[in-house]
């Protein structure tokens, strides 16, 4: 229409358009202010929030800062008896199609029964977790740290490793 008007008024020199360039690595979506919920047979098994959310549909990455969920463990599953457990870390990166992730700094898990472990990364692939930084982790009767962490997203192992030492507190007996 602004070239229509320009040569309706007779203006001989045609406007410069400056073309528009995104980055090759731009986001498909980018929110801001993110809540979202899974649901699993009319039940929700997950939710999770976001200062911002990228996603890029190739490879179905995703990019979010300050991000944190909430895990509803199956019903008899070994995760189960820590109850609904929460996570939280500045950032996450991860490949959804490949089941695989990064969370990174201030990354912490709590449970619903009190279990509460701190590290500064979180590498997610498939059925592991594994951290290669201090992971310091507390809970009913103990108090661990490691300088590292291999475990089992089912709870079937939880391992400190590299120099672990920590405390347990055994239940006294009448």
């Amino acid at each position: 229409m602004a070239l229509a008007l320009a040569a309706a008024c007779g203006n001989a020199v045609s406007p410069q358009i400056s073309p528009i360039f995104t980055p090759a690595d731009a986001p498909d979506l980018s929110l801001q202010g993110v809540a979202l919920a899974r649901l699993s047979e009319g039940r929700i098994v997950a939710r999770g929030t976001a200062d911002r959310l990228d996603y890029q549909r190739a490879g179905a990455r995703l990019q979010a800062s300050r991000g944190g969920g909430v895990i509803q463990p199956e019903p008899g599953s070994r995760l189960a008896a820590l109850g609904s457990v929460r996570f939280v870390a500045d950032r996450v990166d991860g490949e959804i199609a490949n089941r695989k992730g990064v969370a990174s700094g201030a990354v912490r898990v709590d449970a619903e029964r009190g279990d509460v472990a701190r590290t500064e990364r979180v590498y997610y692939d498939g059925d592991f977790l594994r951290s290669d930084t201090r992971v310091a982790a507390a809970g009913p009767g103990y108090r661990v740290e490691g300088s590292g962490l291999l475990a089992r997203t089912d709870g079937s192992v939880i391992q400190l490793t590299d120099g672990v030492k920590g405390q347990l507190q055994m239940e006294s007996r009448p």
